[in-house]
This record gives structure tokens, C-alpha cells and sequence, in this order.
């Protein structure tokens, strides 16, 4: 099927040579989250904290404690988690969600 949206206004395709982790994504980006590498006890908890697949999120600080702004929400997460989260930054300029959708 082909979208009638314009390119620019279309979901990129996941592409991951343009991942890198949540870790090395400089305050103030957006990102979406594309994959992670953890427990399942762990991706069961940052899921009902709304850090799902292909979910826009904001960085708002990095470090040894890493908080991001997701669905209207701030969450902190350690060093070690935030490492294991993949993520694609994302051109805010073209987008049609709000950072929190």
C-alpha cells in the first residue's frame, strides 16, 4: 500500500545503522525507541511505563541517572538500563505526533 502522506510526514523505516544507545543521544533530542537488550522483568516495567516499540521520547538529561519524557511523563532510568535501550533520533521539524504520542 503507498501512503498519500508525504515522504517527510511518513514513519521513517526503522534503519539500524541509525540506532545507537539512549546513553549517547545528547540532552534535548527526540528519539524513538527501536529496541532494547533486557530481562524480560525489565521490559515488562519500562512497557507499563509507556517505553514501548517505535514510542517518540525526549531526553531531557543524561548520566548516571538517564530521565526522558515519554507520553507527558518524565521517567529516570539507571545507567545500565539506558545503555540497553536503542534508539533512532528523530527530526522534530517534520513531525505530526506531540513528543509524548
Amino acid at each position: 500500500m503507498i501512503s498519500s502522506q508525504p515522504a517527510s510526514r511518513r514513519f521513517p523505516s526503522p534503519r539500524p545503522d541509525a540506532w545507537l544507545p539512549l546513553t549517547l543521544v545528547p540532552e534535548g533530542t527526540t528519539a524513538r525507541l527501536r529496541a532494547s537488550d533486557l530481562r524480560d522483568s525489565d521490559r515488562d516495567l519500562l512497557t507499563a511505563l509507556g517505553l514501548t516499540p517505535d514510542r517518540r521520547l525526549f531526553v531531557c538529561k543524561t548520566g548516571s541517572l538517564c530521565i526522558v519524557e515519554v507520553r507527558g511523563m518524565r521517567v529516570g532510568l539507571s545507567e545500565a538500563i539506558a545503555e540497553r535501550l536503542m534508539v533512532e533520533p528523530v527530526d522534530d521539524s517534520s513531525s505530526e505526533l506531540p513528543v509524548g504520542g
